[in-house]
C-alpha cells in the first residue's frame, strides 16, 4: 500500500522518476552555496574566531549528520535513563524545532512524580519532541534556540549534573564534552537542499562515539578511515502503546495490534520502521495518512484523520504526533501511539565511557 503523502524533498533526494531527478538538479547549486557557509562556519570555530561558550556542568551531545529519521530522540531518553540510574540529575537542551512560542521555556516533571499533563497544548508552544520528553517521560527540558543561555534558567530552578544537548553536532556555540554522533540509513548522498546531509561526512572528526542505527555496513569503514571515536550498534524496539484518557498517559500492551484493523498516521521523517513494528505485532495497516515530519495538526487534518478511521479498529500513530493530536476529540481508546526504545548493543560500555570523560566536571561521583 503506498501512502497518501509523498514528500517531493525525499523524492528528489533519491532522485526518484523524472520529476525528482529535475528537481535534484534545479537545487545542486543551492547545495553548493551551503557547503560554502557551513565550511566557513566550521572554521571559524576551529580557528577560535568564533568561541563556543562552557558550562561550569558536563554536556553530552547527541546529533547526528542528516536531517531526521536516526534516532535522535529515543537515544537522548535512554542516555539519560542511564546516568539517572548511576544517581546523576539530568536536564535536556532542545531547540524545539517548529516550535510555535519563541521565548526560552522550561519544561519540568510534575511535583507528584508523575509525567502526566493536563494542558496538551503546551506542545504547539514548545515543540513536539522537548513536550514529549518532558510530558510523557519525565525528564526536565530546557527549550530555546540559545541553548547557553537555557541551560543558566534551567539551573536556576533545579539542580543538574550532566545536560544532555539534544540535536547538538551542529550547534557549536556551546561547549560539549562528549559527542555521540547517530549514523542511519541515509550513508551518502548531498548537502541540504538537494540531499539530507547537514555537513560533510568528514565532520565526523569531531566526534568522539558512534550509534550506528542503520546502514552499519556502509557506515563502519568510512567512520574507521576517519574518526577515532568509538563505534556502537543500537536499533529501535517497540515497548507498548500509549493512549490519553482522563486527563492521564497510560500504557497498554503491544498485543491490542494483533489482527487490528489499523489507521496508520505519521507525521515523522522516516515512517517505513514504523509501519514495520505494526506488522510486526500482526496488526493490519488498512490505510496510511502520511504528513510531513513535526507536522502541526489542524481541524481539517482531524477530520480527514476521522474518516479515514470509520472503517478500522486502531487509530496508531507516533508518541510525537499523539501530543499534538489529542486535543481533538476521538472515540474512546481509538487512538494510541507506539512506544519505542532505543536498545545499544554494549550500551554500559559506552555510558562508562563517557563517565569517565567528564569525571572531573561532575560534583559527585556516580553512584
Amino acid at each position: 500500500m503506498q501512502p497518501k503523502n509523498t514528500l517531493w524533498t525525499q523524492r528528489a533526494w533519491e532522485r526518484k522518476g523524472l520529476s525528482g531527478k529535475i528537481v535534484w538538479l534545479l537545487l545542486v547549486p543551492f547545495s553548493c552555496g551551503f557547503f560554502i557557509a557551513v565550511y566557513i562556519r566550521n572554521l571559524l570555530f576551529s580557528l577560535n574566531w568564533r568561541r563556543a561558550l562552557t558550562l561550569e556542568q558536563p554536556v553530552i551531545s547527541v546529533g547526528n549528520l542528516t536531517v531526521g529519521g536516526t534516532g535522535k530522540t529515543p537515544t537522548c531518553l535512554w542516555l539519560a535513563r542511564e546516568l539517572e540510574r548511576r544517581g546523576l540529575r539530568v536536564a535536556v537542551l532542545s531547540r524545539g524545532y517548529k516550535r510555535k512560542a519563541v521565548e526560552p521555556l522550561i519544561l519540568c516533571p510534575s511535583h507528584d512524580g508523575s509525567s502526566f499533563s493536563e494542558n496538551v497544548a503546551d506542545a504547539e508552544a514548545t515543540g513536539d519532541e522537548p513536550f514529549m520528553m518532558a510530558r510523557l517521560y519525565g525528564q526536565t527540558v530546557g527549550i530555546g534556540r540559545e541553548r547557553y543561555r537555557v541551560a543558566q534558567d534551567v539551573l536556576g530552578k533545579s539542580k543538574v549534573d550532566v545536560f544532555i544537548l539534544d540535536d547538538g553536532f551542529q550547534h557549536r556555540q556551546l561547549r560539549r564534552d562528549v559527542d555521540l554522533v547517530l549514523l542511519g540509513d541515509d550513508s551518502t548522498g548531498w548537502l541540504l537542499p538537494s540531499g539530507p546531509f547537514r555537513e560533510p561526512r568528514k565532520a565526523l572528526r569531531r566526534a568522539d562515539y558512534f550509534l550506528l542505527t542503520g546502514a552499519r555496513e556502509e557506515w563502519k569503514p568510512f567512520v574507521d578511515s576517519v574518526a577515532s571515536g568509538a563505534c556502537f550498534a543500537g536499533s529501535l524496539e517497540a515497548v507498548a502503546l500509549v493512549g490519553y484518557e482522563s486527563n492521564l498517559w497510560k500504557e497498554y500492551p503491544l498485543t491490542l495490534l494483533y489482527r487490528s484493523r489499523i489507521l496508520a498516521v505519521t507525521g515523522i521523517a522516516h515512517p517505513d520502521g514504523f509501519y514495520r513494528f505494526i506488522r510486526d505485532y500482526e496488526g493490519e495497516i488498512v490505510d496510511i495518512l502520511e504528513f510531513p515530519d513535526h507536522h502541526a495538526y489542524s481541524s481539517s487534518d482531524w477530520q480527514q484523520i476521522n474518516r479515514a478511521a470509520r472503517a478500522v479498529d486502531l487509530i496508531v500513530t507516533t508518541e510525537k504526533d499523539i501530543v499534538k493530536l489529542v486535543r481533538f476529540p476521538f472515540a474512546r481508546d481509538k487512538l494510541l501511539a507506539l512506544r519505542v526504545a532505543m536498545r545499544v548493543e554494549n550500551g554500559p560500555v559506552m555510558v562508562e565511557a563517557m563517565l569517565e570523560r567528564i569525571e572531573k566536571k561532575l560534583p559527585r561521583s556516580p553512584l
